[in-house]
């Protein structure tokens, strides 16, 4: 079952998508003045764009586990490494 997208958020598209071509703009300016204004400008775009259509925020990913997982590894694979190389004598 798909969702025809509504008038708002076909808007809030809109808005983002003008954002989007307003940054790519302000990169091609010489005068600050040029770049700042249009950097506004798409500010004030994503910000009647999130009113129109809030983002929705996903929840954070949960991988400190895999992270965890790898700096055990590291820390395996090191201890190791410093098992095997021979003492230096003084």
């Amino acid at each position: 079952m798909t969702q025809k997208p509504t008038d708002k958020n076909r808007l809030a598209q809109e808005k983002r998508d003008l954002a989007r071509r307003a940054r790519r703009l302000a990169q091609t300016q010489v005068l600050d003045s040029d770049r700042e204004r249009l950097m506004q400008f798409a500010a004030d775009l994503e910000r009647e764009s999130d009113d129109l259509q809030p983002v929705i925020s996903l929840p954070p990913i949960a991988a400190p586990q895999a992270i965890q997982q790898q700096v055990q590894q590291q820390q395996s694979i090191d201890s190791s490494t410093q098992a095997n190389e021979p003492m230096e004598k003084d």
